[in-house]
Formats: C-alpha cells, sequence, structure tokens
C-alpha cells in the first residue's frame, strides 16, 4: 500500500486528484529509494509517499506491480515481479498468474495489446473482451484483439451486431457506412481519447478514410487532435499519413507496405512540409516508414511497436 507522506504535488492538498492517473488494473513500474523497518519511502509521479508490504532488498532496484484499489489517501497495488534489463513490461506469465486467468494465445494477445494502448488489465475487462471476440465472425484474426482493445476507450451503441459492424469497418473488410455510423456515435470515456471517422471520395485517383483523434476526449481539434488517413490510390496502392501535433509543433508519419514507394514518398516530403508550414503550423519532421498497418488502432496512440510505456514510478 502507498500512503502520501505531504501535500499532493498540485497544491491540492491530495484527495483523488493526487491519483487521477492510477486505475484499478494499472500497471506500474517502481524503483525502490529507501528501505525502512516498516515499509520504505516511495516517488509516485514525482510525489513521495509510504509503502508498506513486498518491496525490494536494496535501493533502486525496480520492480512491476499493479493496482489493485485507488482511495483518496491510499493506493493498493500487487506485486507482480523484479524489472529485468531491457523488459518494457512485466512478462504474459506473470500477469496470467496475477489476474487468475488461463494461458492462451488469445488471452495473451489481448493482454500486450491493453497493455501497449496503456490501458488496465481488469480481470473481468479481459473476460469480457475476450468472450466478445469469440462471438464475432470475424473471430480468428490476429488484427481482432488490437482493435477491440482500442474500442474499449470508446462506450459503442448497444445495438445487436453494432461491434462487428464497427470492427468490419475500422479493419476495413466492409466500408459499410453503418459501421462508420456507428463508430462515430461512441461517446469516449472521460480521460480517454475520442473519434470521429469520414469517408474521403477523391474519384478514381484517391478514395479512403480520415479518422480525428482526440486525446482525453477533447472536442477541439486544437486541444491536440491526431489526424490518421488510410488511403487508396490508384497508383502507389493503400497507405497511410499519421499528422501528430504536440507542444512544439505538428510532425507526422507516411506510411507505406511497399518499399519501392518510399523513395517517391520520401521525395513528396518537403512539399507536404511546405504546405502545413503555409498553412501555420510550425512542423517538425515527418517520416517515411515502410511497414503492413492493419487499421487505424495502430496508429491513434502514436506507437510504433507493440512496447508497453509504463508510467514512471520511482520507489
Amino acid at each position: 500500500m502507498l500512503y502520501p507522506v505531504g501535500p499532493a504535488a498540485d497544491g491540492g492538498g491530495g484527495g483523488p486528484h493526487q491519483f487521477r492517473e492510477l486505475a484499478p488494473g494499472q500497471v506500474v513500474r517502481l524503483q525502490l529509494v529507501e528501505p525502512g523497518l516498516n515499509g520504505a519511502i516511495v516517488s509516485l509521479d514525482g510525489r513521495l509517499f509510504r509503502a508498506t508490504g513486498v518491496l525490494p532488498a536494496r535501493p533502486g532496484e525496480h520492480f512491476w506491480a499493479m493496482v489493485e484499489k485507488v482511495q483518496s489517501e491510499q493506493v493498493t497495488v500487487r506485486h507482480l515481479a523484479p524489472l529485468e534489463a531491457g523488459s518494457s513490461g512485466p512478462s504474459g506469465k506473470e500477469l496470467l498468474r496475477a489476474l487468475g486467468l488461463r494461458p492462451g494465445p488469445d488471452t495473451e494477445a489481448l493482454l500486450r495489446e491493453l497493455l501497449r494502448q496503456r490501458l488496465p488489465v481488469d480481470r473481468e475487462l479481459v473476460l469480457r473482451v475476450l468472450a466478445a471476440g469469440r462471438d464475432l465472425p470475424q473471430y480468428g484474426g490476429k488484427e481482432l484483439w488490437p482493435v477491440l482493445a482500442w474500442l474499449q476507450k470508446l462506450e459503442l451503441p448497444l445495438s445487436q451486431g453494432a461491434l462487428a459492424k464497427v470492427l468490419a469497418y475500422v479493419l476495413d473488410w466492409n466500408p459499410d457506412p453503418d459501421g462508420q455510423e456507428l463508430l462515430n456515435r461512441g461517446r469516449s470515456e472521460t480521460g480517454r481519447d475520442a473519434v470521429q471517422a469520414y469517408a474521403l471520395n477523391g474519384g478514381e485517383r484517391l478514395q479512403g478514410q480520415v479518422y480525428l483523434v482526440f486525446p482525453g476526449g477533447g472536442p477541439e481539434p486544437d486541444a491536440g487532435a491526431r489526424v490518421v488517413l488510410h488511403l487508396r490510390s490508384s497508383f502507389f496502392g493503400e497507405f497511410w499519413v499519421s499528422l501528430e501535433p504536440d507542444h512544439t509543433g505538428l510532425g507526422g508519419r507516411l506510411i507505406t507496405p511497399e518499399a519501392r514507394w518510399a523513395g517517391r514518398f520520401q521525395e513528396a516530403v518537403p512539399l507536404l512540409e511546405e504546405r502545413l508550414a503555409g498553412l501555420g503550423y510550425p512542423v517538425r519532421s515527418i517520416t517515411v516508414e515502410i511497414r503492413r498497418v492493419s487499421s487505424v488502432a495502430e496508429l491513434s496512440a502514436g506507437l510504433v511497436s507493440p512496447v508497453y510505456v509504463p508510467l514512471d514510478i520511482r520507489v
């Protein structure tokens, strides 16, 4: 258990706001700073806490833990395993044991995606998503679990077949406008991304979808919305464009599965940067990647590979 040592850093005097980045099921990385007779002093997101329970023996050691309960003056976590050099998260075996789940390729794939997308790995959530996935007509494809994990950020309409239609739309298996409408009607939970999808019709030369992803559910485009374009060209075939703003400006990626087009895309980067600058955007670098992208779910979090970036918790 973790207890605050002093007032919250934001001056709020404690309360639930000091733990607003934590939720049950969140996997966190801890580092022992100062051991004591009845526990230790820990640092959680830049704030000091007293910790009791299973702790490493030596200062400086890291380990993984899972948040079990968040209260106004106390956070309960479960020790998972020591942090091994070069690891980006606890092993699937450790998570399965902590959650009381049976091993299996679907379960492990879903757990990886929940971690990759920084979502809690709550046991009931995992079981619910696994059951929903296995009931879908699309069950069996490796693309299924990344999208199902991503859709946990939205509250989709509960009409019969809604999940299957949204999934088919996002994976581009069926461009049914019903799937697009259902996705756009999905309501974002507080603090999670909101998504809007639009069709792009450029005639014979260009077709595709445009996704607007609003971090934290913010409704305004200038609140840091990412723009993800899934495009199909009669010349270049299928490719993706991801425009990603941050406090330093607007950057992005051009992504093609065809290595033969990488040079042409690279030649187009200066023109794209110039046009964005002409629209008033401070422009960071735009890169070209050669890889296959199965859905917007792979790009919406700005992640390139399935690596979990945990909350930085120093104990």
